[in-house]
């Protein structure tokens, strides 16, 4: 019997490898790491990452389903669970996940957000720019390296399936000695110590007709619960605990831990000059470690979090919880105030704010590209409005998609909208309909509301990107995500007098000195807010190539904010026939997709 199955084993093995797989096309860094001393430990992938140890391929499936959650509600499940199954790794795995699509009726993808997909720019998860999307019963293989350490999550690129269930943490682990605060806290349990935070909806926001953008939350979830989530803890030890923002609207959270102090770490996966607080603000999208000394008298403490924005009036609690202490009494008792502690006008630290642990170089030129973020009342006729797909209209007059004649106003970047291609961007740029792209400072040469918005950039070129939410027609802030780097946020600044701003108003503080940038060590951030009449001001250096999305995820359901930045790559044909294709499918560029 052992035979056969040895047998098997090496038959599935060769017909495996007689194939091309997408894992042979990663980057490896496998020959500056010795033999695997760990063959006698669980297999895991989550372990205790050591020095000299040949990183591990780590092989997850998940199957994409709705199903009805703990409190009987229907949602998106991964594998009959929400949040789904955590991944945890060490630095320089790779991580290889099969996802299975068993949502009738529903394409989707999966974004791993904050990892850097350094040369595979083709697994990022982004439906028409780097993937075809997965159609119902298909399954698509994801497989890259965990080239950098921190806390990331992973969540469906629709904001829908995300907000029905779809998310799940993303832990890279690295060796204890390469923590650059590793002095501080004595434990850090990823498994049992990342809150990571959802919102519960009163419905299944996936495949409703109606206008979903008028849906709220009524619940904010830790860990997929409202209170029971535990964290235990020794008296007298400092714990490192990783939060996480997996909301996809625009619901800023507030975090508190009663009659403790936090100190911030790191932020967005990014090691920050430690920074104490009393509280903490995470943007949609954002994470941030964060140090909990148990120093307190032995017993319970909440940890609050308190919903603005979207989930204004919304809060979740988990338990900090001393060594011995019986909690039954907290489950009885509505959470305490500070009352006594001068916490109750606490500060609060928001990460944009933090300093970087490492100083920047200084660079001597730069590409500064504006990018100006306001609604605008859209102006057409009635029988301007046309109910094809973009792909079988006639280009002879603006394209005025019929989800325009639901919306007073239409929130953009530089007076447009953007448009999901008709072909992987990324993978088939020759395919993409050349009428449907326009270029950033190249704007009003295409007379479309709507576009494939793309701004080129070169490799090693320092771009600075001025978004400016100007505040004209709005009193809202919104929260970006850049896909495939990290940004250096060198300057978030609000108008004093709370004055819309434009860009000649700008140009005219920076002169006058009123607009100031950190250029010494700015955090380095894949996540940020925009604030009303305000701007933020990032740069970054393109080293990889890749077709790399900016976007406002919860700006809109129905009209995208977002520009593609197009980086130069050369991919391998065999990466390229080794992907699925298309076929017929089609973008949802209309209102009934």
């Amino acid at each position: 019997m052992r035979l056969l199955i040895l047998s098997l084993f090496i038959i599935a093995n060769v017909s495996n490898n007689s194939k091309a797989s997408l894992e042979s096309f990663l980057p490896s860094n496998d020959n500056i790491f010795l033999t695997d001393t760990t063959k006698s430990s669980d297999k895991s992938c989550n372990r205790p990452c050591k020095f000299n140890v040949k990183p591990r391929r780590c092989h997850y499936d998940f199957e994409i389903s709705p199903a009805f959650g703990e409190d009987e509600r229907p949602a998106l499940t991964v594998n009959g669970q929400t949040p789904g199954p955590s991944i945890h790794v060490c630095l320089h795995d790779i991580i290889v996940v099969k996802v299975k699509n068993k949502i009738p009726s529903q394409d989707i993808t999966m974004h791993w957000h904050g990892i850097e997909q350094k040369g595979t720019p083709y697994m990022d998860g982004v439906p028409m720019i780097t993937q075809c999307p997965i159609s119902y019963g298909s399954v698509y293989e994801y497989a890259f390296a965990a080239s950098s350490p921190g806390t990331f999550f992973y969540h469906s690129d629709s904001v829908l399936h995300q907000s029905d269930g779809v998310y799940g943490a993303l832990i890279v682990e690295q060796p204890q000695p390469l923590e650059p605060h590793a002095a501080l806290y004595d434990y850090d349990r990823s498994d049992e110590h990342t809150l990571l935070i959802g919102a519960r909806f009163p419905e299944l926001l996936t495949a409703k007709l109606e206008d979903t953008n008028q849906i709220r939350p009524d619940g904010i979830l830790i860990n997929g619960h409202e209170v029971s989530t535990k964290i235990f803890v020794i008296p007298g030890y400092g714990y490192r605990l990783r939060l996480v923002n997996a909301i996809a609207l625009e619901c800023p959270l507030v975090i508190h831990a009663y009659r403790h102090v936090m100190t911030v770490i790191a932020t967005d996966g990014k090691s920050v000059q430690p920074a104490t607080t009393s509280a903490v603000k995470l943007y949609p999208g954002e994470r941030m470690d964060v140090v909990i000394r148990a120093d307190q008298q032995t017993g319970g403490y909440w940890i609050d979090v308190t919903g603005e924005g979207d989930c204004d009036g919304l809060k979740a609690q988990a338990m900090l919880l001393y060594s011995g202490f019986n909690y039954t009494s907290m489950l009885t008792e509505e959470p305490n105030v500070d009352t006594d502690s001068g916490l109750e006008t606490r500060d609060t630290i928001s990460s944009q704010h933090l300093q970087s642990h490492r100083d920047v170089p200084s660079v001597s030129s730069v590409k500064s590209i504006y990018l100006g973020i306001d609604k605008t009342y859209p102006k057409f006729k009635d029988n301007d409005i046309d109910f094809r797909y973009i792909s079988d209209a006639v280009p002879k007059k603006p394209f005025i998609p019929a989800v325009l004649s639901s919306l007073d106003n239409v929130l953009q970047i530089n007076g447009k909208n953007f448009l999901y291609p008709n072909a992987p961007y990324l993978l088939k740029p020759r395919d993409v309909r050349p009428d449907t792209v326009c270029f950033v400072g190249e704007e009003e040469s295409n007379k479309q509301p709507q576009c494939v918005l793309v701004l080129n950039a070169k490799l090693n070129e320092v771009v600075e990107l001025v978004l400016a939410n100007e505040g004209l027609r709005h009193n809202d802030s919104y929260t970006f995500h850049m896909h495939g780097y990290g940004l250096q946020v060198v300057t978030t600044w609000r108008s004093p007098d709370n004055k819309p701003i434009n860009r000649a108003e700008i140009q005219r503080l920076e002169r006058d000195g009123k607009i100031t940038r950190n250029l010494k060590n700015p955090p380095v951030k894949d996540t940020f807010v925009v604030p009303n009449k305000g701007l933020t001001v990032v740069r970054f250096t393109p080293t990889v190539g890749g077709s790399w999305l900016l976007e406002c995820r919860s700006c809109s359901f129905s009209l995208p904010v977002a520009i593609i930045i197009s980086v130069p790559l050369s991919i391998p044909k065999l990466v390229l026939d080794s992907l699925p294709s298309c076929g017929n499918y089609r973008p949802a560029d209309v209102l009934l997709n």
